[in-house]
């Protein structure tokens, strides 16, 4: 953003997905939080969230009282999104490199470096993780019945299962050259590299 050295816009996408497998007929449960970040000086930042009468009609994103901005798509020198208008009365202008990316961008079967297995596999409607990938153990893979997904940084995090295991997994996504899709598989500790295509034969 052009008022500061640092100054920055973000605007911060969670999805939260919980599936019921006790009474699978009940409909899969989504929220989706917004929360939009405001550095005018690139030393403090305040946060607003757009659950608080916020507003966006594909171009005008509205916070009453705090911001009115406009955006535009159009891919410039590495830039693919910019906007305009005020923020606290303040006229801004500002450029991102960065792109927002759906879950639904990532799926694929992955399978563990080291051991050639299937850590991880991401359809349309369920994500399958195998939650002993650090015992080197079964190698079968289970439903996540409930995520978070970050669509700015390509980072999926869920909980392990109960008494076995990482507490949580966090998985950050993304591609690796001719070895497909990738996804870095962390405990808080440790990380196993999975691709959609290994670098030798199945």
């Amino acid at each position: 953003m052009n008022v500061a050295p640092g100054a920055f816009l973000s605007i911060d996408t969670t999805e939260e997905r919980s599936v019921f497998p006790v009474q699978p007929t009940l409909p899969i449960q989504e929220t989706i939080n917004v929360s939009i970040n405001v550095s005018m000086d690139g030393k403090s930042c305040t946060s607003y969230s757009f659950n608080d009468g916020g507003t966006f009609d594909g171009v005008t994103l509205d916070i009453p009282g705090r911001l009115t901005l406009e955006f535009s798509r159009q891919y410039k020198d590495g830039h693919l999104a910019s906007f305009a208008g005020t923020i606290g009365g303040v006229t801004v202008n500002g450029e991102s490199y960065f792109n927002q990316v759906p879950l639904s961008a990532f799926i694929g079967d992955y399978y563990d470096v080291q051991t050639s297995r299937k850590a991880l596999s991401i359809t349309d409607s369920s994500v399958l993780f195998d939650f002993s990938i650090f015992a080197n153990t079964s190698g079968e893979l289970h439903q996540v019945y409930t995520y978070s997904y970050v669509p700015a940084m390509f980072v999926l995090t869920f909980s392990g299962e109960p008494k076995a295991g990482p507490a949580k997994f966090t998985l950050m996504l993304g591609t690796a050259g001719k070895n497909g899709l990738a996804c870095s598989i962390q405990d808080g500790g440790t990380a196993r590299l999975a691709v959609s295509i290994l670098p030798f034969s199945r």
